[in-house]
């Protein structure tokens, strides 16, 4: 694959640095970066960054000691070793240009990522696939801190119960969520892998389709330490294939369909919250009850035992954690209540997540016995609704109430027939409706019917996430929310 830049011939290493070293991030307010950020202030590195708005993640580093800059400018650089960037990242960054300019090294997020997994830790386990990676890591997380490992670990998302998403941990392992959406997994070689599920999902960077994923999937396998295990789903058709083009023995399977699979669940229930028998090989290891719902949070809480089994973890610590274990920030987070409404937010942004989402709820609903499901969608990039439009269409069938707000663009262009109007008109559900503008209006509009018992979902990885709040503050000050 190319790179905006290419990765240096020999991998970045941090022991060849002074832990003096200032690191510069440019993006230092986006969750994944200031993830990284955090851990080297917390291991007792420098850290500077940049970013185009002042956020919370930004007042936390500021507060640390971190000389912190809102906007991009060359002279912010300011003495920093080494530069780190992300894929989103342009050329044209003044910064990246300076660093460039001055031969001060720049490193992708992903190869600081790898340089701590794989540099101060005596197990890396890295979690990747399209649908479930965040709480699969999250639950791994949990599951360490809860049993005494005291992880360091690195989670494109937050953890509530440790009000963190990153953290330098004092034992031996390091956990990290591993993205495979912009080609960069190839970078990384942890010793324990997880891969939940293959599926397209960022057509703006895998142009030609499913294909160019699975090569690249198959890169980052192949590129794994000779010791190295991969635990990975077998109910999933995209895993399978991956299998199947892969000569390998380091796969160790798991499955929700098949006894046959290395670790295998038996669902007891999914709702109110998830409950599974777990075997491995055929022993019956006993039962797990999760604290939170889902068919979807069984297989990732199966994923994330079969991880830690393998890491030397007992099955007790185990099934004790997972219990205790409340979900991640953003994936079907309960916000708040609102005239006897559940305000329940999830990032998800992709036909499979959308369902998976929908199906739960409505099983919740159903084993309440009273309420409906009202389903709030705000499609994020033009590119993505236009490249799964028929699937997206066929994704609300299980929700009472439809409705769907304006394109989040992620600063993309408009894309000619590519509209939420659009797409509303051919949705087809006898009771949706198209709601434009801001997500003041969406408020207003929801505040309308909503009822006691309801569940209202809102679906998205752009702003939608702010929706919630806006509902209840409208309704608790009696006058429409902004946002």
């Amino acid at each position: 694959m190319k790179y905006l830049f290419e990765p240096q011939e020999d991998k970045f290493n941090l022991k060849n640095l002074s832990t003096e070293a200032k690191f510069h991030f440019i993006g230092l307010g986006g969750i994944g970066m200031s993830a990284l950020a955090r851990i080297l202030l917390q291991a007792g590195y420098k850290i500077s960054g940049s970013d185009l708005s002042k956020n919370h993640l930004l007042e936390y580093f500021e507060k640390m000691g971190a000389e912190v800059y809102v906007g991009h400018a060359a002279e912010n650089l300011n003495g920093a070793e080494v530069v780190v960037k992300s894929s989103a990242i342009k050329e044209d960054n003044p910064e990246y240009r300076k660093a460039l300019e001055n031969n001060i090294p720049v490193i992708h997020r992903a190869e600081l990522l790898n340089a701590l997994m794989t540099g101060f830790r005596q197990e890396s386990i890295g979690v990747t696939g399209t649908h479930g990676k965040t709480t699969t890591t999250g639950m791994i997380a949990v599951i360490l801190n809860e049993s005494g490992f005291e992880p360091s670990f690195a989670i494109g998302g937050e953890i509530p119960q440790l009000k963190t998403n990153s953290a330098f941990g004092k034992g031996g392992y390091f956990v990290s969520e591993l993205d495979e959406s912009d080609g960069t997994i190839e970078l990384y070689s942890p010793e324990l892998g997880v891969i939940t599920n293959l599926e397209l999902e960022h057509p703006d960077h895998y142009r030609d389709g499913f294909e160019q994923l699975l090569e690249t999937m198959k890169k980052f396998v192949n590129q794994t330490p000779g010791n190295a295990r991969i635990i990975i789903n077998i109910d999933d058709s995209g895993n399978n294939e991956l299998i199947s083009r892969i000569k390998s023995d380091k796969f160790i399977t798991y499955s929700l369909e098949s006894n046959n699979a290395d670790y295998f669940a038996e669902i007891v229930e999914t709702v109110p919250d998830g409950k599974m028998k777990v075997y491995k090989k055929h022993e019956y290891l006993g039962e797990v009850k999760l604290g939170i719902p889902g068919r979807h949070n069984i297989s990732n809480a199966l994923a994330a035992i079969a991880a830690v089994l393998e890491s030397g973890v007992e099955f007790t610590q185990t099934a004790q954690a997972l219990a205790k274990f409340t979900g991640m920030k953003k994936r079907f987070q309960t916000v708040g209540y609102a005239r006897g409404t559940r305000l329940i937010d999830d990032y998800a942004h992709h036909p499979t997540e959308i369902r998976a989402t929908i199906n739960t709820t409505r099983n919740i609903v159903d084993f309440v016995g009273k309420g409906r499901v009202i389903a709030v969608f705000q499609p994020h990039r033009y590119t993505r609704l236009e490249k799964f439009w028929d699937e997206f269409l066929q994704s609300f069938d299980e929700a009472d109430v439809v409705c769907i707000c304006d394109v989040y663009s992620a600063e993309e262009d408009p894309i000619p027939g590519v509209s939420s109007e659009k797409f509303f008109k051919l949705l087809g559900h006898d009771n949706s409706r198209y709601v434009k503008g801001e997500l003041d209006a969406v408020a207003k509009e929801l505040i309308k019917i909503i009822r006691p018992d309801d569940i209202v979902l809102t679906m998205g990885a752009g702003h939608i996430t702010k929706l919630g709040g806006i509902i209840i503050d409208s309704i608790n000050n009696d006058s429409p929310g902004s946002g």
